[in-house]
Formats: structure tokens, C-alpha cells, sequence
């Protein structure tokens, strides 16, 4: 029975560590899918980017300019107009031309020349109907559309050169060539499928594990009589369970405007995931990167973190260890007190709970924040989200606690 009983754990725990191995890939390359995603998704390349904005503003301007038409006008009004502004552009010509070479001092030359353009004055003025008419056919044809089309581009692109800092899109470029995407759009939707074909796997994974992670502690549980090697293999699979804990994210903030419109000469501009925060970190990432910032605060807390979360679990099993095998070792203050005592100061629990109410902290105050900013204005409408959410390290560093307690009470029964 007792063989059995080895067989059964055995090979449990073997399975947990094969799909461990697996969903472990699977959440690191979901960290850099997402990561990508949420970069391409930042609001810096799209509601904070003038290039984007001028995009939009051309667009609608150019279905504008398609709707843009004269030939249902009143044409004999429009050529009146025409005609005189012809007239009076002629007129004026004609007196700063006079004005201006009245006082030369080669009288005859000067009277020549103003004689010669008098009479072209009043050529051009004859011929101020057939002008007219070639204006009104230029007006109301196609090609004048497209060079106005061509004229408003050109402006805006100047005008925002000489206005905005240029956006620099060196990250975002590497990623559509990754990818290898055409366009930031193009690029976001092979990324979001990668995402979803990744989540299927995982989700398949997580099934597995939780329903091994339930029969493994209903045996630790009851097993009346545990033996060395079974303790063996619970103290082993807690090692899995704090593996993934550590090295995989626990939660992940996320802010973003899902959806903002506003009306501009009668169309609607619209920006989609919009990106305004996120991080996603593991326990370890959080240490490395507070190590790593050259502050002493910053360096206090994490190895306090380090040290609760990772060395005192850590060295707890590996005592556990020690006190079963080893009668010498057992015997010893150190090892009792990191199999029985250590708990209390570990603080695993308390860590939990602390990554889970500051999950629900953060998340209650982004969602009002948001809320706050969709009231922002009455003529613009904007839906917010918030996209935080508890990851797989939390479930696997929590699954990790509640098993290393158990693990912890079994060893001090069987003494």
C-alpha cells in the first residue's frame, strides 16, 4: 500500500512539474507579448501623437473636401463674383504700378512703358469674362480638389514640425519587424491572436495543475502515517510551487482609456486602447529592480522582501529536509527553528495578503481615477478601463503557503 501510495505522488508531482515547466514558458512569453502589446497600445503613439493627430485631421478633412462641391451652385452669382474680384486685383495692379514709376527720372522711356501697360490694363480687363469662365471650370472640376487635398497636407505638415518635438519610434518599429507586421495596427492584431492562442494553453495548464495541486494536499492532509520519502515529495513540490511564485508575475496594474470620441467638423475622431500605465512584475523583478536603483531605501526594502518572501521559505524546506533525514542535524536549535519557528517570521502569508489588498487598492483607485476622467467634458466621450488583475505567480505563491503550513504541521505531528 505504502508503494502505491509513493507510486500515485510520484507521479503527480512529476506531472506538476512537467506542466510547471510549461505554463512557466508559457506566462514568460505571454510577459513579452504582452509587453510589446502594451507598448505599440501606449498612449505616446497614439492620443499623445502629434503624427496621429494630423493623420485624423487630413483624413476628415480630405472626406471633406470630397464632399467639397460647386457645380449645384449659382453659377452666374459665383461668376459675378469672380469678375469682380478679377477687376478690382487688376485695378489695383494697374494704380501701384503707376504709383511706383511716376517719379523716374527717363521721362520718355517712362511715359513709353506706361502707355504700353495701359493698354495691356485694359486688354486684360476685356478679357476678364473668358477668365471668368476658365476659374469657374477649374473650381468645379476634380483636379482642384486634389491640389487643395495636397495644400492642406503640406501645411500641417509643416505647421507640426515646426511645433512638436518629432515622436521617436525606434521601439515601436523593432516590434512590427518582430512580428513582422506591415503597420502598428496590423502588428497589435497578430500580437493579440499570438495572445489568445497563448492564453488557450495556459488556461489548459492551470486546469491541470490546480486539479494535482487538490489531490496532492487532500493526501498530506490524511495521510495518517507520512512517510520520509512521501514528506520528501511534499517538501519538493512546495520547492515548484515557490518556484513559480517568485519568478512569475503576481499583478498586474492597468490603466487605459478603452475608447475616447469627440467630434471635429461634423466627424468623429476616435482613439482605441489607449494605454495610459502598466507594469506587470514578479516578486523577484521587484527586488532586482529595487536593488538595482542605487538607493539606500530602495535597497532596504527589497532585501526585506527578498529575505521574507524568498530566503526564509527557501531555507525552511530545505531544513525540513535536513530534520528528516539527519538525526545529528535535527537535534540542532538552527534547524528547529527554521522548520517550526520560521513561519511567524517569514511572513509568506502576510505577503500574500498584502499583494492581494494592494491589488484591490490600486485597482479602486485607477477605476475612480478613470471614472473621474470620463466625465472630463460633455462634448467628448470617453470609456476608461481598468485591466489589472491578479497573475499566476499570486495563485502559485499563495497554493505555496497554505501547502508549506500543512507541510509544517504534519512534520511537528509525526515527531
Amino acid at each position: 500500500m505504502k508503494a502505491l501510495r509513493l507510486i500515485i505522488l510520484t507521479l503527480l508531482i512529476g506531472t506538476s512539474v512537467f506542466f510547471g515547466y510549461q505554463i512557466y514558458q508559457q506566462e514568460k512569453l505571454h510577459q513579452v507579448q504582452k509587453a510589446d502589446l502594451v507598448e505599440l497600445s501606449d498612449i505616446k503613439y497614439g492620443l499623445f501623437n502629434v503624427d496621429e493627430w494630423k493623420d485624423l485631421f487630413a483624413e476628415v478633412i480630405a472626406e471633406k473636401m470630397v464632399d467639397f462641391n460647386l457645380e449645384n451652385t449659382d453659377e452666374a452669382a459665383l461668376k459675378k463674383d469672380i469678375a469682380l474680384f478679377l477687376e478690382k486685383a487688376v485695378d489695383d495692379f494697374e494704380k501701384r504700378y503707376n504709383e511706383e514709376n511716376k517719379s523716374s527720372g527717363f521721362a520718355g522711356l517712362l511715359k513709353k512703358s506706361i502707355s504700353s501697360f495701359a493698354g495691356i490694363f485694359e486688354q486684360v480687363k476685356k478679357d476678364i469674362p473668358i477668365f471668368t469662365d476658365e476659374i469657374y471650370t477649374f473650381l468645379t472640376g476634380s483636379g482642384s480638389k486634389d491640389l487643395i487635398k495636397e495644400y492642406l497636407s503640406n501645411e500641417l505638415d509643416k505647421y507640426t514640425k515646426d511645433t512638436f518635438l518629432a515622436t521617436d519610434y525606434t521601439v515601436m518599429n523593432k516590434i512590427i519587424s518582430k512580428y513582422e507586421g506591415t503597420t502598428k495596427i496590423d502588428t497589435i492584431t497578430i500580437i493579440k491572436s499570438k495572445i489568445e492562442e497563448n492564453t488557450s494553453n495556459k488556461n489548459s495548464y492551470r486546469t491541470i495543475l490546480l486539479s494535482i495541486y487538490t489531490l496532492t494536499l487532500l493526501l498530506l492532509i490524511f495521510l495518517k502515517k507520512t512517510t520520509k520519502a512521501e514528506f520528501l515529495l511534499f517538501i519538493f513540490y512546495s520547492l515548484l510551487l515557490l518556484f513559480l511564485g517568485v519568478f512569475l508575475p503576481m499583478i498586474a496594474i492597468d490603466a487605459r482609456i478603452s475608447e475616447l470620441n469627440f467630434p471635429f467638423l461634423g466627424e468623429t475622431i476616435q482613439f482605441k486602447d489607449q494605454v495610459l500605465f502598466f507594469k506587470s512584475k514578479s516578486i523577484m523583478e521587484v527586488v532586482d529592480l529595487m536593488i538595482s536603483q542605487d538607493r539606500i531605501d530602495l535597497l532596504f526594502v527589497g532585501g526585506l522582501v527578498f529575505l521574507f518572501s524568498v530566503l526564509f521559505p527557501l531555507s525552511k524546506l530545505i531544513s525540513s529536509i535536513f530534520y528528516l533525514f539527519s538525526k545529528k542535524l535535527s537535534n540542532t536549535k538552527l534547524i528547529k527553528f527554521l522548520v517550526f519557528k520560521t513561519g511567524k517570521w517569514s511572513m509568506a502569508d502576510v505577503f500574500v495578503i498584502a499583494i492581494f489588498m494592494a491589488y484591490l487598492g490600486f485597482d479602486g483607485l485607477i477605476t475612480e481615477q478613470l471614472n473621474q476622467l470620463g466625465k472630463f467634458t460633455g462634448s467628448t466621450a470617453i470609456l476608461t478601463t481598468s485591466n489589472s488583475g491578479l497573475l499566476f505567480g499570486f495563485f502559485a505563491f499563495t497554493g505555496f503557503v497554505i501547502f508549506s503550513l500543512f507541510i509544517s504541521q504534519k512534520i511537528k505531528k509525526s515527531v
